[in-house]
């Protein structure tokens, strides 16, 4: 069984307008920070399933959300 290469999540803060679609795509890996109005990755996030964030990153407005998959 192979190991699955490891994944991060980033959302740049100058970018992300809080429309909340990765919230309603991944709601177990994202969450709105009320405070600042930005979206922010959950400790989860590089666990979900890679055509998940492939969905979340496609589905930002602004595409403030980068997948960063480091080469197997």
């Amino acid at each position: 069984m192979g190991e699955r290469p490891a994944t991060r999540v980033t959302i740049d803060p100058d970018l992300c307008i809080g429309s909340g679609e990765c919230v309603r795509v991944a709601p177990s890996g994202f969450r709105i920070d009320e405070t600042k109005g930005v979206s922010q990755p959950l400790a989860g996030a590089e666990e979900l399933d890679a055509e998940v964030l492939a969905e979340v990153a496609f589905n930002c407005p602004t595409r403030a959300i980068t997948v960063h998959e480091a080469a197997a």
